[in-house]
């Protein structure tokens, strides 16, 4: 009878002990979920899974884009652009960051450089050099940066062709002083803080300018002159207005027909032509000098570009032509050393030969004697 109730009391002790356990997981389980994000929690309503984020790596990530090297920082929380890449990187994306200067050492040891991102940065302070050794840059984008200045010797380097520029807080002064000598073709600055087209001087080679979402109040001929292979103009959302009584509608779409200038949005010069204005503008002597010192500057390059090219091909006609030398005095080097190692071949021989007759000969004298 008392083993009985041990018995039994054991099998109550146990019950309690399992019960209890079971509690504990359940009270464990409940904190685990409480306490790890959803995001790590399979089939929550709440954030989506981790492994379908799409989470930014800390680290720079290489790649190959046409026989290129690249290489990718986005978004990586850097405050200066890494001194550790390759040196022979072509593509460097460093947008989305948080770098605020660019100093002339900054981008020095890639010299390689052909496109640089610096967008979605906050680029306060850029030095004067920052980007004076990128001697084979050719697109460079600080869009959405908040700059307000730039380098005046960033428009002078050799294949620079597309820049843009879009969402910073650029004025006119940065362009009153800027000779561009960049065989710039493509030029992005909307929302900025321009109250004109920008003045820099003759650029033959701008195809495309974008000036959208400024502060340009008027825009006339005079201001496009500079600007004599221009194909696409986009002056959207800007406050331009005309006066009609001086026909400056009808004279600036005149221009553009002219110059075959595809012009956003159309300007509607209904109120001049009804005042009587020239559907065939006269131009200012002013606007057609500006013109023909573009065309000039457009021919100078032309034939300094065709002068370079005569150059290089005569470089490498008079190359190929003491290669050939070369390989000709090599072949006759050979040649005249072959035939004065026969030469000397046949000279022993026929001294072999000789020696050879006059053993024979004092061997025939010997046994006759």
């Amino acid at each position: 009878m008392q083993r009985s109730r041990a018995l039994s009391r054991g099998w109550k002790d146990k019950k309690i002990n399992t019960s209890m356990f079971l509690v504990n997981g359940i009270v464990m389980l409940g904190f685990v979920v409480a306490t790890v994000p959803d995001a790590m929690v399979h089939g929550s309503s709440g954030p989506m899974l981790v492994m379908d984020q799409d989470i930014p790596s800390r680290t720079c990530r290489y790649s190959r884009v046409r026989s290129m090297i690249q290489v990718r920082c986005v978004n990586l929380g850097l405050e200066e652009i890494p001194s550790t890449l390759k040196s022979d990187i072509q593509i460097l994306d460093a947008s989305v960051n948080r770098v605020r200067e660019l100093t002339n050492n900054s981008l020095a040891p890639y010299k390689n450089l052909a496109y640089l991102d610096l967008s979605d940065n906050f680029l306060q302070n850029i030095q004067q050099g920052a980007f004076d050794n990128l001697q084979y840059l050719e697109v460079l984008d600080l869009s959405k940066s908040g700059c307000d200045d730039l380098p005046s010797s960033l428009f002078q380097l050799p294949y620079l062709r597309k820049v843009f520029l879009y969402h910073n807080k650029l004025t006119d002064n940065l362009f009153r002083h800027t000779d561009v000598k960049s065989p710039l073709n493509f030029l992005q600055l909307s929302k900025n803080r321009l109250c004109r087209i920008p003045q820099m001087g003759p650029l033959p080679t701008l195809e495309h300018l974008n000036v959208s979402e400024n502060l340009i109040g008027s825009v006339t001929p005079e201001d496009l002159a500079p600007f004599c292979t221009l194909k696409v103009l986009d002056l959207s959302k800007n406050p331009i207005k005309f006066n009609a009584s001086n026909c400056e509608c009808q004279t600036f779409n005149s221009w553009l027909t002219a110059r075959e200038i595809q012009v956003y949005p159309v300007f509607n010069c209904t109120e001049e032509l009804q005042r009587g204005c020239s559907l065939k503008s006269e131009f200012r002597n002013k606007t057609v000098e500006r013109y023909e010192r573009c065309l000039d500057v457009l021919q100078l390059r032309i034939e300094t570009e065709k002068a370079r090219s005569t150059w290089i091909l005569v470089a490498c006609c008079i190359s190929a032509f003491l290669v050939c030398l070369f390989l000709g005095l090599f072949c006759v080097h050979k040649r005249n050393k072959r035939r004065k190692k026969k030469l000397k071949e046949e000279q022993r021989l026929n001294a072999n030969n000789a020696n050879t007759e006059l053993l024979n000969s004092n061997l025939n004298q010997l046994e006759n004697t």
